[in-house]
């Protein structure tokens, strides 16, 4: 799980500086039930809506909301009642569930606002959210934003205005859309214009602060399918900060470079990359369906890192059931595995 002490100084990563992102505790535990976390990418190509709310009252597994605005999708109501999830799948169960069933007033305080996507419920009446940790974002007492563009284990803090802007570009792009704002794209342009952070030591916090707009923008270009130049994703790509690679290898595969899927094939076999990035790598190659790679990683794949990856959460975390390969070597085994 990362966690960041967000203070200043030490607006740094708790967690051995393994990512400066912030994830929701909650309070309530978790006896032996787990699942298997969504990706923001399905949570928000499942929503029916984006929008701004303001939390009137919360039970178990019920809340209800007063629309401020909303960003995307279809219009809600005045008054929203949520209910359910619709990108909830269980890894296992037991008869207590506390982090399903759990009061959801420790999440959903009265009188605080959060960003929501919502899917209809089957009845037509009431909305679901994606998991019991994911499709929504709160507005912190500091007025920033707790924001997912990859998981909900990995969260940036961000600017209201910046989360609006970049995330109903996600989402329309994921409904359809041919193109974002033109505002979306210069926040990404102006954003990845710049040198990455140096993620190392006692990190200054305009350096803090260049890392989650960077986050925001480089995954907002591969969620929306914006393709930047090799020059501006080198340095990304060459970073040795694990998050930033992860983000620069997920912007790369939506690039429109000629060389794309053997750059993504470069970055997997360059043992001197994050083995958890280098997954990503290959989910990468996968999600662009590079078979004109298949050749060379059956070549590779006995000398492939057994090295043991992971997202980085605790055990007791109920999201430790989602589905991610063990090492390079196990990430690529499936992809040959399914490719044949």
């Amino acid at each position: 799980m990362f966690r960041v002490c967000v203070r200043i100084r030490k607006r740094l990563p708790i967690q051995a500086c393994s990512f400066l992102l912030l994830c929701f505790a909650f309070s309530t535990p978790v006896f032996g039930t787990t699942w298997d976390e969504p990706w923001h990418k399905d949570v928000v190509a499942k929503a029916d809506s984006f929008g701004l709310y303001q939390a009137v009252s919360s039970t178990s597994r019920h809340a209800v909301f007063r629309k401020v605005q909303t960003f995307a999708g279809a219009a809600t109501e005045e008054s929203v009642e949520v209910d359910g999830f619709y990108g909830l799948t269980l890894m296992s169960t037991s008869s207590i569930s506390p982090g399903i069933d759990g009061d959801w007033d420790e999440t959903f305080r009265s009188g605080s606002r959060y960003y929501l996507f919502l899917k209809k419920a089957p009845t037509g009446k009431t909305w679901k959210i994606a998991t019991p940790t994911t499709g929504f974002a709160s507005i912190q007492t500091t007025g920033k934003v707790v924001a997912t563009y990859r998981i909900s284990l990995h969260q940036a803090t961000v600017d209201p205005k910046i989360y609006e802007l970049t995330q109903t570009c996600i989402f329309v792009r994921l409904h359809g859309s041919d193109k974002c704002s033109p505002e979306a794209y210069k926040y990404i342009d102006d954003q990845v214009s710049v040198a990455a952070p140096t993620m190392s030591g006692n990190v200054p916090p305009d350096q803090v602060d260049r890392f989650f707009t960077q986050h925001a923008a480089l995954e907002t270009a591969y969620l929306a399918g914006y393709p930047l130049p090799l020059e501006i994703l080198s340095k990304f790509l060459a970073n040795a900060y694990i998050h930033i690679q992860i983000s620069g290898v997920r912007a790369l595969s939506v690039s429109n470079l000629k060389d794309r899927n053997q750059l993504l094939m470069t970055f997997v076999m360059d043992r001197m990359k994050d083995p958890v990035a280098r997954v990503i790598a290959v989910r990468m190659i996968r999600e662009v369906n590079a078979r004109d790679l298949k050749d060379q990683v059956i070549t590779y794949l006995p000398n492939a890192s057994s090295e043991e990856t992971g997202l980085g959460m605790n055990i007791m975390d109920p999201r430790v059931g989602t589905v991610f390969p063990s090492s390079v070597k196990e990430a690529l085994t499936q992809l040959v595995a399914e490719w044949k």
